[in-house]
């Protein structure tokens, strides 16, 4: 009998103050009209173009088809297609290889690092959100086909949000176990970068208000005071103040550094100020393992 099990993973921003993550079920994800549910046997007696399957191990083959298959539901529903990432796929490998050991479906074994931070051990990528499918079954169609009959499985398969996924499969005693580990992956903006994409939000925020652009000037220690921010895991804006008498600043943690705090926009829509400054630090830590950018902004 096929068994599947999801799970979906998100972690907010937080913007000024620690906000932890927040696990739940996918939402808002795209649906399309399914055939009834499928006859295993049937769909594994289809001929495939594949090599025939390994009586054990790695199916380095399924593993395609399976991505082939995602993205053609994805198309179908109208959704981009997700690219193969290889860090992903080492994710979801050594999950599989335990679900294999332990003969069962988990999306976490006793002492398994959970989903977010297995992804984050693995892979480099800034991820804003991530989402895990584990099934068994007896060929790749018929893994693919039950999971798009669980409206979870559908919704993590379908959700627009995602560009990057990872597939694993295991072949053990004529069963195959597979575990797909899908992201929404974020360009990692260089210092540099952070600061240019919040300016323009900055002057995008002056615009809005009818407002003038302000100056820009460029501390050399911002960035830095924001990287110590991030090492005691506290956005504080009173810890960066201190360098800056009679001036106001902001600090938040955002995966994406151009949207700006309700603070920062309030700040920035006075009439009052003449000039900015942004210091940011791109980090990952305990609380954020996949990385998160940390963001002074100083008014004056």
């Amino acid at each position: 009998m096929l068994r599947a099990l999801a799970v979906s993973l998100v972690t907010l921003a937080v913007i000024l103050g620690p906000c932890a993550p927040v696990a739940h079920a996918a939402e808002g994800a795209a649906t399309v009209e399914t055939e009834p549910a499928p006859n295993p046997a049937e769909l594994c007696r289809q001929p495939s173009p594949n090599s025939p399957p390994p009586s054990s191990g790695e199916d380095s083959a399924a593993e395609a088809s399976l991505v082939e298959m995602i993205n053609q539901r994805r198309q179908q529903a109208g959704a981009s297609p997700v690219q193969m990432d290889e860090t992903l796929r080492q994710a979801a490998l050594l999950h599989a290889q335990l679900m294999v050991t332990n003969h069962g479906l988990e999306h976490q074994f006793p002492g398994e690092p959970s989903l977010i931070h297995r992804i984050s051990d693995a892979s480099a990528l800034s991820l804003d959100r991530a989402a895990e499918n584990i099934v068994d079954a007896s060929c790749p169609r018929s893994a693919d086909a039950t999971l798009m009959h669980s409206p979870p499985h559908r919704a993590n398969l379908l959700d627009a949000r995602f560009n990057v996924v990872g597939v694993a499969a295991i072949w053990t005693q004529g069963r195959l176990y597979v575990v797909q580990d899908f992201g929404q992956a974020l360009p990692k903006n260089s210092t540099q970068d952070t600061a240019s994409v919040v300016a323009k939000a900055v002057r995008d925020v002056r615009a809005s208000a009818g407002l003038p652009e302000l100056n820009q000037f460029t501390p050399e220690d911002l960035d830095n005071a924001a990287c110590e921010m991030a090492k005691g895991d506290h956005p504080a804006a009173h810890m960066i103040a201190a360098g800056y008498t009679n001036r106001k600043v902001i600090t938040y943690t955002q995966s994406r550094p151009e949207v700006l705090p309700n603070s920062a926009q309030s700040a920035l829509k006075s009439p009052d100020v003449r000039g900015f400054a942004i210091g940011s630090c791109y980090a990952r830590n305990a609380a954020h393992p996949s990385g998160i950018y940390w963001v002074a902004i100083v008014v004056e």
